[in-house]
């Protein structure tokens, strides 16, 4: 393995370096290996050759990856979509894709020598790496927004996880980058493992995403058309992006597929920047009610500019009331329990069906990053309207 700067292009053979140490740019992993599917190994593992090198006793594993992709019963029809698959990441231990992001980052962290870790987060990646720094026999610290939703809190804290709330953060993007900048001073003054799901913090650890990719090509055989997925910060489609890359510069297919990143209208600074030909995200408070949607200042908002531009995809807005929609269309019609951010894929599909009639959608991926439970406010919402009697035994009719 060495590292490629998306900057410069430098060459670093160092493989312990974060970022690019002649323009700061962000370094991605490459491999001589081409992705081989080991069904010797379990979860994430099964791709280790394509992963940053990790002693087999250091890999951890609570049963993540290997998540279904769902072929659609009724939506695909209903869209006119020769065929529609959700990748459910749902499925994983803490239920988001970002265990695939805590095993693979707490794993290198062990082979470091780390002693602690410490990161961000607006829920999910709070959770999932407070439950494998609990694997790892970690302490977590972890900082997050003020108004992230009881769920998610739950999770790292039952796990042991030093939480702070932070006021503004998620909504200011000033204090959001005074955050940031103090976690990076922290892990540099104490030696801990930087644990936020960025490509632009810790690069070895997103790597664990690619493996979506490499296993929505091995269950379909093939590559799909276009690729759906949400985008907080950017890390979750710069990741899908370059699983699917790897396999096409590999000589494993012909095409990438295209990709497009979904972003809330109340907090779009990706899409925007990409309307408007911009190489940088564009500045802008979050007013999105989306958890996991609201980055107002996206650490790889221009990785993905860059994969946009270069042609590997596109991207789309949608409002929070679409997205909802989309949410509960999932669950009644594809019997698919997800939470808001997770149903931001679909909805971004839905508008893109809506104004590109004349497009061909052939096969097509939505990846649902999160389950329902995540967001218990959002799960009474939908339901706090439905009526349910409470009868005596008499009065049952079936």
């Amino acid at each position: 393995m060495w590292n490629m700067c998306t900057e410069c292009e430098t060459v670093q053979q160092e493989i312990s370096l974060y970022a690019c140490p002649v323009c700061g740019g962000i370094l991605l992993p490459q491999y001589e290996s081409v992705p081989i599917n080991d069904k010797s190994q379990k979860g994430i593992w099964r791709y280790h050759a394509s992963l940053p090198p990790v002693p087999v006793e250091n890999r951890l594993y609570l049963g993540e990856g290997m998540t279904p992709l769902i072929p659609s019963s009724r939506l695909g029809d209903k869209l006119g979509i020769g065929e529609l698959y959700f990748k459910y990441e749902g499925g994983n231990p803490t239920g988001s894709y970002k265990d695939r992001i805590a095993a693979m980052g707490l794993s290198w962290a062990i082979g470091q020598g780390r002693e602690a870790c410490i990161g961000t987060s607006s829920g999910n990646a709070g959770a999932a790496t407070a439950a494998y720094a609990a694997r790892a026999d970690l302490p977590y610290h972890l900082f997050v927004l003020e108004d992230v939703t009881e769920a998610k809190l739950a999770q790292a804290l039952v796990h042991k996880a030093n939480v702070r709330k932070v006021k503004g953060f998620g909504n200011d993007p000033a204090i959001g980058k005074r955050v940031f900048e103090r976690i990076f001073e922290g892990a540099a003054e104490h030696g801990w493992e930087m644990m936020i799901t960025a490509f632009r913090f810790n690069p070895y650890a997103m790597e664990g995403v690619k493996t979506i990719a490499y296993e929505i090509y091995d269950e379909l055989q093939g590559m799909p058309s276009h690729v759906y997925a949400s985008a907080g910060g950017g890390g979750l489609y710069c990741g899908i992006w370059k699983g699917f890359n790897e396999l096409n510069k590999n000589g494993r297919t012909a095409a990438a597929p295209c990709m497009v990143a979904v972003q809330s209208e109340g907090c779009s600074n990706i899409v925007r920047a990409y309307h408007a030909g911009s190489r940088d995200p564009l500045s802008g408070a979050s007013t999105s009610q989306i958890s996991g949607l609201q980055v107002p200042n996206p650490p790889d908002g221009r990785l993905a500019l860059q994969i946009m531009a270069n042609g590997g995809g596109s991207g789309i807005a949608v409002s929070d009331p679409l997205i909802w929609e989309a949410q509960r269309l999932l669950a009644e019609e594809e019997g698919i329990f997800c939470e808001p951010a997770g149903a931001a894929s679909v909805a971004g599909l839905i508008r893109d069906c809506a104004e590109n009639t004349g497009r061909s959608f052939d096969k097509v991926v939505c990846v649902i990053s999160g389950n329902g439970f995540k967001d218990g406010k959002r799960l009474s919402a939908m339901t706090s309207e439905i009526a349910v009697p409470c009868l005596d035994v008499e009065q049952l009719d079936i």
